[in-house]
Order: structure tokens, then C-alpha cells, then sequence
């Protein structure tokens, strides 16, 4: 076990101490809990507290009543307000206007199919002719890809999930124009 130290008849240990660092220590001169984390998701564990929702808090304002007033009227309205609570890093993290979420990298799907055979969305109402005609010739990701390589050679030395990398997909043309 080790060395042992007697407080108020308990038997207390190594067990009973906190992690630290002593040169935070001694650099600021306040206890800071230093933890080790090596988690995929260790991003989502350091700033739960930035991404997480408001706090809420109920606040009494107005003058305190004893117990002998109790033929007072007392307006609980006026008395309890509930509020939104911001702490101190939340609130300047606000007020310079940091990200509070971001996705980075940037996250794309890249849809594929076999020739001819790519989805249709299409409503229970819609007239099955109609339909065909609308998507008949209609360039799908994965089609534009190779359309795309057909005019831009810079590209054809590229795979698929290389190819957002130098090129962006147009929705409203369907098309793959270079970056």
C-alpha cells in the first residue's frame, strides 16, 4: 500500500490523492485537476460543458418577508423569474463569437450505383411517365464523376474520394466543376 496517514481515527493513503501537475501548480498557484484522456470521442469530453445546452436557474428579486407579515398580498410573479444562466467561459465565448459547433474535416457522401440504376424520389401521386421522362438523362453524382473526367484531365488521375478534394459538386447543374 505505502505510507499511511492517521486523520480523525480514518486511515487515509495514496488513494485520497488527486491528480496534479506540479508545474501548473507552482506556475499559477491553484490546484488544477489534470486528467488523461485518450478517448476517440476526447474533443466531446473537454468541452461538454461549451457544447452543452443553457443552464436554467430560479432567482428570487424583491424584499424579504417575515413571518408575522403573512397578511401581505405577496405577487409571486414579480418575486420568482426564470432565467437562463451563462457562466463566465460561456458567456465570453459568446460575446467573441467562437463556433460553438463546427464540423471539420467537412464530411461528404459520395453516392454510387450501377448503370442504370441509380434511386428516383418520387411521390405516390406522381404519374410514372412523368417521372421517367424527368430522370431519364438526369446526371447522378456518380455519372457527373465520369462526365467530369471526360472534360477535365487534371481529374482523371483521381478516385472518387479524392475527387472533392480539387473538385466541388454543383446540385442545381449536377455537374463537377475544379475548385
Amino acid at each position: 500500500m505505502g505510507v499511511t496517514v492517521k486523520i480523525n481515527d480514518v486511515d487515509i493513503d495514496n488513494r485520497f490523492v488527486v491528480p496534479y501537475n506540479p508545474l501548473l501548480l507552482m506556475k499559477y498557484q491553484a490546484h488544477i485537476n489534470l486528467e488523461f484522456c485518450n478517448k476517440s470521442n476526447v474533443i466531446k469530453y473537454l468541452f461538454k460543458y461549451v457544447n452543452k445546452g443553457p443552464d436554467r436557474v430560479t432567482a428570487t428579486v424583491g424584499e424579504r418577508y417575515d413571518v408575522g407579515q403573512s397578511s401581505q398580498v405577496v405577487d409571486e410573479i414579480k418575486q420568482y423569474y426564470d432565467c437562463r444562466y451563462l457562466s463566465p467561459s460561456e458567456s465570453m465565448w459568446r460575446i467573441f463569437a467562437y463556433d460553438i459547433h463546427q464540423r471539420w474535416p467537412s464530411v461528404q457522401r459520395l453516392t454510387f450505383h450501377l448503370p442504370n440504376q441509380q434511386h428516383v424520389v418520387f411521390d405516390d401521386a406522381d404519374i410514372t411517365t412523368h417521372v421517367y421522362l424527368c430522370n431519364k438523362d438526369l446526371l447522378t453524382m456518380f455519372t457527373g464523376w465520369m462526365m467530369a473526367n471526360r472534360r477535365f484531365s487534371e481529374g482523371r488521375s483521381l478516385t472518387y474520394v479524392e475527387y472533392p478534394g480539387k473538385f466541388v459538386y454543383c446540385l442545381r447543374s449536377r455537374e463537377w466543376k475544379p475548385r
